[in-house]
């Protein structure tokens, strides 16, 4: 008794300190991360990949999906932003999660220009592997106003038969539902950051 009597209040305040620490640690360290809201249900689609195989939105779930919207003879932004979607390729693997847990799917919007050689051909200036990743084509009016759906504006400019777009790679969870649209040339925006967003969906 003696002993409280006469540090009591220091005992009191190393004990207040400790219960901060603790809250403090709980809120802001190891405060588990907010899971991604769901934006809106994906449009349904169904394409055939370059190997002539269907693909559809629906025989992908139960995945998580990164859809991307390009085309082959863009000048600018798609070819880095698909070799940013391949180094997201590789750590995929890496962890053992591309193929099963995660697929990589590409849509040109330019099917007439973008013949399955052409894409090949991308794919490799861009290092893309096709483990994991589906290159999909389909009618380009039909893919123009899919891109839109996915809140990915597309104009075609018929004089110089090329194309305007928001550089945007679309986050889509394993039940079908849009979590996260991230801008592809963002500066934020890097491999380890897609998979960091990927990883919050698994």
């Amino acid at each position: 008794m003696s002993f409280l009597k006469k540090h009591g209040f220091k005992v009191a305040v190393l004990a207040l300190c400790a219960a901060m620490g603790i809250y403090l640690l709980l809120t802001y360290v190891w405060k588990p991360e907010e899971p991604l809201p769901v934006e809106m249900a994906a449009p349904a689609f169904e394409m055939n990949d370059i190997d002539g195989n269907p693909v559809s939105l629906e025989s992908t779930n139960g995945k998580v999906r990164i859809i991307y919207f390009y085309f082959a003879n863009c000048p600018d932004v798609c070819p880095p932003t698909t070799f940013m979607l391949s180094e997201v390729q590789e750590k995929l693997r890496e962890q053992g999660k591309l193929g099963d847990k995660v697929e990589l799917i590409s849509i040109t919007f330019d099917p007439e220009r973008d013949t399955p050689e052409v894409i090949r051909e991308f794919a490799e200036r861009t290092f893309v592997e096709f483990d994991g990743w589906r290159f999909l084509r389909g009618e380009e009016e039909a893919t123009i106003k899919l891109a839109q759906s996915y809140e990915v504006p597309v104009i075609k400019d018929e004089a110089s038969q090329s194309f305007s777009h928001f550089n945007v790679i679309t986050l889509v969870d394993q039940e079908g539902q849009i979590r996260k649209w991230i801008n592809g040339s963002g500066e934020e925006t890097t491999a380890d950051y897609i998979v960091e967003q990927i990883n919050r969906l698994l």
